[in-house]
């Protein structure tokens, strides 16, 4: 689940992510000790703050819950 209604100023917003993830097999076992979807979704956290950033105004887009 991801949250973006965090309001903590008019300029500034929290964005927070919960991830329930249970690694099947091998491979995806030691991914997840090695750290590999913890850096995935960091990276992509830091893609999506910067996406944001970067258009500098709201797209009037939808409104809606997930």
């Amino acid at each position: 689940m991801i949250t973006f209604h965090h309001h903590l100023a008019d300029n500034k917003s929290k964005v927070m992510l919960q991830l329930d993830y249970d690694p099947e097999g091998f491979t995806e076992n030691v991914g997840d000790k090695l750290g590999f979807v913890k850096r995935q979704n960091t990276g992509d956290l830091k893609r999506l703050k910067e996406y944001i950033e970067d258009r500098g105004r709201e797209t009037g887009s939808w409104r809606g819950e997930v």
